[in-house]
């Protein structure tokens, strides 16, 4: 300074900026630099004071003049790396960091502000490497190697991932951010009871945590505890109202659980808070065509497509919509998005022929592959029949099917007299073939475009002729035989919404006169056993598909939950009585009492999301009805 008047004020600026005075800060800067514009030390002060004050252009071009005018001015190269971080500028902060670095290598902090540019620009491996010398260099800082560990995650790196959290809390037990950080990995790994452990850590260091809260909450839903899971999810929106994600994973919580509608209210709130995100858009799509809002969900479908053009998982969900809403045209042509991220455990199988679409075949073998469900397959494999194969000079089929079904379906086609199909389970070794195409694909490739392409003459399937006989000697003469299937697989994600207890539904059915009910599914809960031997069901043992197929052909009625079940009676061409949540699977579409599918079948909807009441009591009152139509015949 040339006067000690203006060192002092000088001097008054840096007291109010430590102050947190910023305003009276900036006005001394400004009465010194009036009288001397070119003062380093005033101008460094005015610049970081403007980026602190939202002003970063302005600040960074102040910065950039001290940093020229003093190369060496370590604290002036870190506030301007940091104003061009703050600007989005990451390839100029990373210069700047550098900088930093070139006269102080063993600037730890300057290591980690590196890494974190590097990390923003997408260079992961950089940004590792920054992390880790930083960690080297600042041996007893436990938040840098919460940062290492976010990245290595990140990366892919989980065992590496791992060992930075521990290493982090080896340095400082009550870190609470290295417990969450160990908590995401320790789940992503599916090690779940670890993960609580670290996220209950977390919480007691923390207690309102809303990303811990809501981390914990993700954790117990997969678990199935969904009470659980809710109450934590509701208390992290709560205490993080503003955050998009937090309510998003309340909205799912909400759509298992069966609350549809509060799932709607949540997912709109995440899209309010972050109207660009597609996936918080897909979200809210899926939850309000569940809710029968089927033209409101294909509008927002809609605009998540047009954000995501290219992300399985929104351009998935909006094909599911447009197929519950009968759009057959859209619906099949963009199912195939489920190939390309919109199913999570679909993976290519890495085929090198061509997939088919639905070119000749003459004189070439084609490859139909199953691909998700046991009920898919059998509800597929009605489209077999369609394809050019069986005539001279045609082409061939290999069907890859789940072993559980191999014998039913090798027995079962040919029953029915397709030919040109050979039958054989995954796993097993495939013969040579020119084309392959995944099973649920064949509508596509077909050119499926509206419900009178989805109906076949039923039945599609046949039951072995000698067990069918079997079965029929041992049903209950001169009374109505009726098969039941109450749950389904208890891993499927919908199972809480799509099964009954056993005792519900069958109670009422077996105080019904004239009747006989029969167990038609192989997998028992807990409790299932007392409720049979109470209600004075027989409790049979069914050797596989091709004896549960042989059952069902030789019963007068199926009643079920959407399982296999339904689809195995429903290709065998049985009465089927198929009952429904509230938000059905999508291809049973809505409001309808029938389906394209199987004409033979009937569909019992839940009016009101979880009320299974009503429903078993219209399929009472249908079951009355149907003994008085009987009794005047």
């Amino acid at each position: 300074m040339v006067s000690p008047e203006l060192a002092a004020l000088f001097g008054q600026a840096q007291h109010h900026d430590r102050a947190g005075r910023l305003d009276e800060a900036e006005r001394l800067c400004r009465i010194i630099l009036h009288r001397l514009p070119n003062e380093t030390a005033v101008l460094h002060l005015l610049g970081v004071i403007l980026c602190r004050t939202g002003r970063l252009v302005e600040g960074a071009e102040m910065l950039s003049g001290v940093a020229a005018a003093q190369p060496g001015n370590v604290a002036a190269l870190r506030a301007l790396g940091d104003a061009f971080h703050a600007l989005g500028h990451l390839a100029d902060s990373v210069i700047a960091y550098q900088r930093i670095l070139f006269l102080q290598p063993g600037d730890a902090d300057a290591h980690l502000r590196l890494g974190l540019s590097r990390q923003g620009m997408g260079e992961l491996a950089g940004a590792i490497a920054a992390f880790r010398m930083a960690a080297a260099l600042a041996p007893g800082d436990a938040d840098i190697r919460v940062t290492l560990g976010m990245a290595l995650e990140g990366a892919g790196d989980k065992a590496a991932a791992l060992a930075a959290y521990a290493d982090a809390i080896r340095r400082d037990a009550d870190n609470a951010a290295a417990f969450l950080g160990l908590g995401n990995v320790l789940a992503d790994q599916a090690r779940r009871a670890e993960a609580k452990a670290a996220y209950g850590r977390a919480l007691r260091l923390h207690p309102e945590w809303p990303d811990a809260l809501t981390n914990l909450g993700l954790v117990l839903q997969a678990e199935g505890q969904l009470e659980q899971a809710l109450a934590l999810h509701r208390r992290a929106a709560a205490l993080a109202p503003d955050a998009a994600n937090v309510h998003v994973n309340l909205g799912t919580a909400l759509q298992l659980a069966g609350h549809g509608a509060a799932a709607v209210e949540s997912y709109r709130r995440a899209v309010a808070l972050a109207p660009m995100d597609a996936t918080y858009l897909s979200n809210l799509g899926q939850a309000l065509a569940e809710q029968g809002k089927v033209e409101e969900a294909l509008a927002v479908h809609a605009r998540a497509a047009d954000l995501a053009p290219d992300n399985g998982v929104v351009r998935f969900n909006e094909a599911l919509a447009w197929l519950l809403a009968g759009d057959d045209a859209r619906g099949w042509s963009a199912y195939g998005w489920r190939w390309r991220g919109g199913v999570e455990d679909l993976a290519d199988r890495g085929f090198t022929v061509p997939e088919w679409q639905g070119e000749d075949l003459a004189g070439r073998t084609l490859l139909v592959h199953a691909e998700q469900g046991l009920g898919d397959t059998l509800q597929f494999a009605r489209f077999l029949a369609r394809l050019p194969i069986g005539d001279a000079g045609s082409g061939r089929v290999v069907l890859e099917v789940q072993p559980p079904l191999l014998a039913l379906l090798r027995g079962g086609l040919a029953g029915m007299g397709v030919t040109g199909v050979e039958v054989t389970a995954r796993g097993r070794p495939l013969p040579a073939f020119d084309l392959h195409v995944p099973l649920m694909s064949l509508p596509a490739a077909l050119g499926v475009r509206s419900a009178e392409d989805l109906t076949v003459p039923a039945p599609y399937l046949a039951a072995d002729p000698d067990r069918v006989r079997a079965w029929r000697g041992r049903l209950t003469a001169g009374t109505l035989n009726v098969g039941l299937a109450w749950s389904g697989n208890p891993a499927h994600r919908a199972d809480r919404l799509r099964s009954i207890p056993l005792a519900d539904l069958a109670s009422p059915l077996a105080a019904m006169s004239d009747m006989a009910l029969w167990p038609v599914q192989t997998d028992r809960r807990q409790g299932d056993e007392e409720t049979l031997a109470a209600l004075g069901m027989a409790d049979i043992a069914l050797d596989g598909f091709t004896d549960t197929a042989a059952l069902l052909a030789a019963l007068d009625l199926v009643i079920t939950v959407d399982t296999a079940v339904a689809h195995l009676a429903g290709a065998l061409g049985r009465p089927v009585w198929l009952l429904l949540p509230f938000a059905p699977d999508w291809r049973w579409r809505l409001d309808s009492q029938d389906t394209p599918w199987y004409p033979a079948t009937r569909l019992f909807r839940q009016q009101r999301q979880g009320d299974w009441a009503p429903v078993i009591q219209r399929v009472v009152t249908a079951l009355r009805a149907r003994h008085a139509e009987g009794r005047a015949a």
